[in-house]
C-alpha cells in the first residue's frame, strides 16, 4: 500500500475535495497519477481477493485457475507502483518551487504535521477496527491464521501489536510487521520510514543533483541487504528477520526515489532519456525483473522501480499532451485512485468479514465458485473502501497548496 502520496493519500497533487467525484475535477491535480493509484490499490486488492484460501482448498491441480492464480496473485506489484508514485507526489512541492524559480524548502515540522494529519487518523481507526475483528475472532474462538502467529500468552502479545503498531514500529519485528490484524499495514511503515529518508535524499540532491542522488540510493539500496545477509546466516533464526530485511524501506528505497526523478523531470529540472517514457519498455523492465527474483534476487526492487518509473513517466506524458479521458475504464481506475487509500486500508477486514459471513461456501474447492467469491471479495473490498473514504478518510485531506501549474 502500502497506499498513499502513498496508497492514495500523501502528498497528493491537490487533493482538498469532499468528495471523489469534486476531488478528480480539481483544476492542476494530475488524473494519470490517479489512475495508477486506482490500478495500483485494485490489483492488491485482486491480489488478496485470489489468495483468500490461505493455500487451503485452492483448486491449484485445476489448469486454467492455476493459470488465473499466476497473473492475479502478482497484484502485489502494486506496491512497489505505490512506492514510485508516492516519492513522485512527496517531491512535487519541492519540485514545483524549483521550477517557478522561487525558495524551494521543504520544513520539517510542516512535513510531518501534514503527513500525520492527512494519513494517521484513517489508519489509526482502521487499526482499532482491524485489532478489534481479531479480538473478536479469538474471544469467538474462531480460526484464523493471523491469530496463529501470537504465542502465548496470547492477549499479552495481541496488546503488545496493537501498541507497536500505533507507535508505526512494526516494521523493525519479523513478528508485528504482517500484524496488526491487517496484513497490508506493513508497506505503511516503510512510508513512514521512507519519509524520513526524504531530508537525508534531499540534502543530498541539493548537492549533488538528482540523478547523483538517486544513484546513490541504488547503491546504498543493494548493499544493505546484500551485507546483512551473510549475517543473518550466522545468527540463530536470521531466516525470520531476512524478509524484513530484504523488504526494508532502505532496500526499497530506489523506487521511492525514482519517483521523485520523475517528477523532476516532468518539472523540467532534469532531462530524463526519451526512453523513460517509452511504454515498450515496461514489459522488458518487467522480464529483467522477474528474472531476477528467480536468481538476483537483490537486484527485483531496482528493476520493477524502473518498469513502474517508465509506465508513470508514459502516462504523465500522455496527460500532457491528450489529456485524460472522462469516460471509460481510465476515467474510472482514476476516480478509484482518489480514495485508494481508503480501499488499501480496508480491504482485507471486509473480505475476513465477509469470509466468516458465508461460512462453509467459502470453503468450497470448485475453481468456478472459487473465482466467483474472489470477485465478490474484491468488488466488497472496492465498495468497503468508498464507504470509509466518505465516513472517515475524507475528513483529513490536507488543503491543496497554491503554486504555479505543471
Amino acid at each position: 500500500m502500502t497506499g498513499s502520496g502513498t496508497r492514495g493519500g500523501a502528498g497528493e497533487p491537490g487533493v482538498g475535495a469532499s468528495g471523489t467525484a469534486a476531488a478528480a475535477r480539481e483544476p492542476g491535480r494530475l488524473r494519470s497519477i490517479d489512475f495508477l493509484r486506482g490500478v495500483a490499490a485494485l490489483s492488491v486488492v485482486l491480489h488478496h481477493a485470489i489468495n483468500f484460501g490461505w493455500g487451503q482448498n485452492m483448486p491449484m491441480q485445476v489448469g486454467w485457475f492455476r493459470r488465473l492464480h499466476a497473473v492475479v496473485d502478482r497484484g502485489d506489484l502494486g506496491v512497489p507502483l505505490f512506492f514510485v508514485i508516492s516519492g513522485f507526489c512527496i517531491h512535487m512541492s519541492w519540485a514545483r518551487a524549483r521550477a517557478s524559480g522561487t525558495v524551494a524548502r521543504v520544513g520539517f515540522a510542516d512535513f510531518w504535521r501534514r503527513r500525520l494529519h492527512r494519513l494517521y487518523p484513517p489508519y489509526f481507526v482502521m487499526l482499532v477496527l482491524s485489532m478489534a475483528l481479531l479480538a473478536g475472532a479469538a474471544l469467538l474462538h474462531r480460526s484464523a491464521p493471523l491469530l496463529a502467529r501470537y504465542p502465548e500468552p496470547r492477549a499479552a502479545w495481541m496488546a503488545l501489536d496493537f501498541v507497536v503498531h500505533a507507535l508505526m514500529l512494526h516494521g523493525f519485528h519479523p513478528l508485528f510487521d504482517p500484524g496488526g490484524g491487517n496484513p497490508p499495514f506493513w508497506t505503511l511503515a516503510r512510508e513512514e520510514y521512507l519519509y524520513a529518508l526524504y531530508f537525508v535524499l534531499l540534502a543530498w540532491r541539493r548537492s549533488w543533483g538528482v540523478i547523483a542522488a538517486a544513484s546513490t540510493v541504488l547503491a546504498v539500496s543493494l548493499l544493505f541487504p546484500a551485507a546483512l545477509h551473510p549475517l543473518l546466516a550466522r545468527v540463530q533464526g536470521g531466516d525470520d528477520w531476512w524478509p524484513l530485511v530484504r523488504t526494508s524501506a532502505i532496500a526499497l528505497w530506489i523506487q521511492w526515489t525514482l519517483g521523485m526523478v520523475a517528477v523532476e523531470g516532468y518539472f523540467g529540472l532534469v532531462r530524463l532519456p526519451r526512453a523513460c517514457s517509452w511504454i515498450a519498455l515496461v514489459p522488458v523492465w518487467a522480464g529483467l525483473a522477474l528474472l531476477a527474483e528467480r536468481g538476483a534476487g537483490l537486484l527485483a526492487p531496482a528493476l520493477w522501480g524502473m518498469c513502474f518509473f517508465t509506465l508513470l513517466n508514459f502516462s504523465i506524458e500522455v496527460e500532457r499532451r491528450r489529456g485524460w479521458p472522462d469516460r471509460g475504464l481510465p476515467a474510472w481506475l482514476a476516480s478509484a485512485g482518489v480514495f485508494s487509500y481508503s480501499i488499501y486500508l480496508v480491504h482485507v477486514p471486509a473480505r475476513a468479514v465477509m469470509k466468516q459471513l458465508l461460512g462453509k461456501i467459502a470453503a468450497t474447492g470448485d475453481p468456478g465458485t472459487y473465482v466467483a467469491l474472489a470477485a465478490f471479495f474484491a468488488t466488497g473490498g472496492y465498495l468497503a473502501g468508498k464507504l470509509f473514504f466518505l465516513l472517515v478518510e475524507r475528513r483529513f485531506l490536507n488543503r491543496p497548496r497554491r503554486g504555479p501549474p505543471a
